[in-house]
């Protein structure tokens, strides 16, 4: 027991002054994303997608996919991860692989603290872009370069309530030229936490019911970001959620779960701000989901 607090400790420590560069509303559908401190109850394979900006050529995209395993005793899940990001003339490509581990600390309390590790991949293509300069040394050739990452995460479960502490990389990234101070990447930390509850049973209709939570994000030079989220359950097989980035964007999501293994789900959102600056204002988002 007290190796367990020790380490519990630890991860704390660690994660305290952790942030990262990712939007709540796409992520909150993909845990795993921010979070390796998960309890896995199935074998889970996860496809995720994500175009913003609809309607506009050259839009960011996003695509994930994970595989999530468990042990018997479900005290232990792992699995990996890989993650494709273009926006632009910039990409990032991730491999890594995620280890949690999950103890009883009392008798309805459930702690998991998980770990992350793999490398990301970035590149710039310089020949995209409209140079002023282009005798600028910086975008004379394209870039392309190799980062590690390494993410960290707890999660507190007490019967249908939960609350987690987590950063996708503690680590801050920054690339630049050769005379070191022209920065042509920087990844800037994120610190996430989640709470929430699940399972609220809405007696105004059988076989319905609500799950219910609040994710912040911090991150270095900007202000706080928060989402709620409601997903209301029908029969385990329909789910309609409602979310709303504060100050940011509202959306809802669809999602239908067929023969308990299948999961195909839908999402929308609108940005509520005026500093589009032109920009198409929605984004949406598919994820496909096969669960063992």
């Amino acid at each position: 027991m007290r190796f367990k607090s020790i380490l519990f400790l630890v991860f704390l420590c660690s994660i305290s002054n952790a942030q990262d560069n990712l939007r709540l509303s796409e992520v909150v559908n993909t845990p795993l994303f921010y979070n390796p401190a998960q309890t896995a109850n199935f074998i889970t394979v996860d496809l995720f997608h994500t175009s913003r900006w609809v309607g506009f050529s050259g839009a960011p995209g996003t695509t994930l996919f994970s595989v999530q395993l468990k042990t018997e005793d479900e005290k232990v899940s792992y699995g990996g991860m890989l993650f494709d990001d273009v926006t632009g003339s910039q990409s990032q490509s991730e491999i890594s692989g995620f280890y949690s581990y999950t103890f009883k600390a009392l008798k309805d309390l459930r702690v998991s603290l998980g770990v992350s590790g793999g490398v990301r991949n970035i590149k710039l293509d310089n020949s995209l872009l409209l140079v002023y300069d282009k005798d600028d040394p910086v975008y004379r050739g394209n870039t392309n370069t190799i980062l590690p990452n390494v993410g960290l995460g707890i999660t507190l479960n007490y019967q249908d309530w939960f609350l987690s502490f987590s950063s996708p990389s503690i680590f801050t990234s920054i690339f630049t030229y050769k005379n070191d101070y022209d920065i042509v990447y920087k990844r800037r930390l994120n610190s996430y936490i989640n709470f929430g509850r699940r399972n609220i049973n809405l007696k105004q209709l059988e076989g319905l019911r609500l799950n219910t939570a609040v994710l912040m994000s911090s991150t270095a030079g900007a202000p706080i970001s928060l989402l709620l989220k409601n997903d209301w359950i029908y029969k385990e097989k329909l789910c309609f959620g409602l979310s709303l980035n504060y100050r940011s964007s509202i959306g809802f999501s669809f999602s239908y779960t067929l023969m308990k293994k299948y999961k195909f789900l839908y999402g929308f959102d609108h940005s509520t701000t005026d500093i589009s600056n032109g920009l198409p204002s929605s984004s949406q988002y598919f994820m496909l989901s096969l669960q063992l």
